[in-house]
């Protein structure tokens, strides 16, 4: 009798364990489950950041070009642009590492990542734009015109943006057709698309490797961050200031000489 007893408790026990153990693990599954869509939203929400910047750059990239010079204004869009981009695809980087730790290695996207830090263009990018704009200040002009060095790295970085500008419209004409809104948003992140279009930024950016963002006759170069839309309007304004001053003086000068 005492012997059966011990054993329905062992049962009564196991089971109770077998319970506790049965709800844990579908806790720690619904929260495995929010956290992978809770990465994959974020980091959809990414990409869709590196595409309006991107093309944001390419517009202003395209305009510059085609009339031989940027004004300052646009020299600090570029740059914040690209900040953010080198940002998200960091950020971007970093949620693919969390994603591969959290994900059976059979089924998971896999990229080779080898050349990270190498592809990292749009941060080289950033810095070559950090460097030319602190220059345009220096020389005290409204707008860089587009010349020799400027216009080779200038027009790169317009292909650049032009390949990934393609590259996300083929991407989204095949795998996303006529899929707009919180469909698309929710079929990038059950099928991790993000993975495959971080793939495609990182393919893109190896061919610019060896580029050399070089500002040849830059020197004494200040710290970017310190420059704001408000000192660029500033001196937008005082360089106009000047040139009125310079006009009138011309004029005087030459009223003077004819009386």
């Amino acid at each position: 009798m005492i012997k059966k007893i011990k054993l329905k408790d062992y049962i009564i026990i196991l089971s109770i364990l077998l319970v506790i153990s049965f709800i844990v693990n579908i806790y720690i599954g619904i929260n495995m489950i929010n956290y992978k869509y809770r990465i994959g939203r974020e980091s959809y929400l990414k990409i869709e950041d590196i595409k309006q910047r991107n093309e944001s750059n390419m517009d202003v990239l395209n305009m510059s070009i085609e009339q031989g010079n940027i004004k300052n204004e646009d020299l600090l869009k570029l740059y914040k642009n690209y900040d953010v981009i080198t940002s998200d695809v960091m950020a971007l980087w970093e949620q693919y590492a969390a994603y591969k730790q959290n994900s059976l290695s059979l089924f998971s996207k896999k990229i080779d990542t080898k050349k990270v830090i190498e592809n990292d263009i749009h941060g080289k990018i950033k810095e070559y734009m950090s460097v030319t704009l602190n220059e345009a200040m220096k020389n005290k002009e409204t707008k860089l015109v587009l010349s020799d060095d400027y216009l080779n790295h200038f027009s790169t970085m317009q292909e650049l943006s032009e390949k990934i500008y393609n590259y996300f419209e083929k991407f989204n004409s095949q795998t996303l057709p006529n899929i707009v809104g919180e469909e698309r948003e929710k079929e990038v992140v059950k099928n991790h698309y993000w993975i495959d279009m971080l793939e495609g930024i990182y393919d893109i950016s190896g061919d610019y490797t060896n580029v050399q963002w070089v500002v040849s006759d830059a020197k004494n170069v200040n710290n970017v961050e310190s420059i704001n839309d408000e000192e660029i309007a500033r001196n937008s304004i005082n360089i106009k200031n000047k040139k009125s001053v310079n006009t009138t003086d011309n004029v005087n000068t030459k009223e003077n000489k004819a009386k």
